[in-house]
């Protein structure tokens, strides 16, 4: 195995590893086959001035802020977003001559360290979303090579494929502890990083109005009950993005946390001995708990309760 191949298959161990942090972690594996002193992986839209989610390796904190407030004057952003899909050097946009002795170069890079930029935009259609992966080097005279171009095409679909390699594999240890749950990994203004089918297919039978790429609601960090009662969300940090769980709602959502641990003992056959033993109550807290649960649900007995449950399991 080669260098190169070595690098993609640590790539997507490193994916494996979980979602935070995999961006920096990916990129310094990028660098033992690539010579770059800073880089950039950010993602947003075409239609927004901002990066929604970024991380950097090797530059100042303050970097990604102060390109963005580059943006209107800044030929070389605006090369990457004319030509998605094509790696972009500095020297393609301004020669070297014109580049050291313009104010983007005084006022802004030359802050930084930068000396030398190439990177390239990976758009998503069905997502709306882009990615700019970009790489910097601080000594004006080591220049990026052709055949680093081609090596930074070839390694920006595995960096990105990557990415999607880890939020899936989350989504899919998350959806093995709820069958019912449906995932999709999101950034904090809502547009879609990865998303399962059935997540969408919810989406569409409940919010049929919805804007295409974002989600048609808004997240507040706790579960609760959308489209009058009939969908339940649930939200999880992951670094930066988020993983959203949307699922149908069940009559066992209207009982109280308490009173569905009291379901969940009950409908595993226990007695009110056993279930109290388990809960670490009085097995007449487990009873009275249970004569709210039968009131609430409009039922009377443990066979119509397990038949309420069976779908939840």
């Amino acid at each position: 195995m080669n260098s190169i191949d070595a690098a993609i298959a640590q790539i997507y161990r490193t994916a494996s590893q979980g979602t935070q942090g995999y961006r920096r972690r990916a990129l310094a594996e990028l660098a033992q086959i690539l010579d770059f002193d800073g880089a950039l992986w950010g993602t947003g839209r075409h239609d927004s001035d901002h990066f929604h989610s970024v991380d950097i390796l090797g530059v100042q904190p303050g970097y990604p802020a102060a390109l963005e407030n580059s943006r209107e004057n800044n030929p070389i952003l605006k090369a990457f977003l004319s030509a998605p899909g094509r790696v972009i050097d500095m020297m393609d946009v301004m020669p070297d001559d014109q580049l050291y002795q313009s104010d983007l170069y005084l006022k802004f890079f030359k802050q930084f360290g930068v000396e030398r930029i190439m990177g390239i935009i990976v758009p998503d259609e069905s997502s709306g979303i882009i990615t700019l992966i970009s790489l910097y080097r601080f000594d004006r005279h080591n220049p990026f090579t052709s055949t680093d171009r081609q090596l930074l095409s070839r390694m920006a679909f595995h960096l990105i494929s990557g990415a999607s390699h880890a939020y899936f594999l989350h989504l899919t240890l998350q959806n093995s502890e709820n069958k019912n749950s449906a995932m999709a990994i999101c950034d904090q203004h809502g547009l879609f990083f990865e998303v399962q089918p059935k997540f969408m297919a919810l989406l569409d039978t409940h919010f049929p109005q919805r804007t295409y790429g974002r989600l048609p609601f808004e997240l507040d960090g706790t579960e609760s009950t959308l489209a009058e009662g009939k969908l339940c969300i649930e939200s999880e940090a992951l670094g930066d993005l988020i993983c959203v769980s949307i699922r149908e709602s069940s009559p066992i959502d209207i009982l109280s946390a308490r009173e569905q641990q009291v379901v969940s003992c009950i409908t595993q056959g226990l007695s009110f001995k056993e279930a109290a033993r388990k809960m670490g109550v009085a097995p007449s807290t487990v009873s009275n708990h249970l004569y709210k649960i039968y009131r609430k649900l409009h039922i009377s007995s443990r066979t119509e309760l397990a038949e309420l449950t069976m779908g939840e399991r």
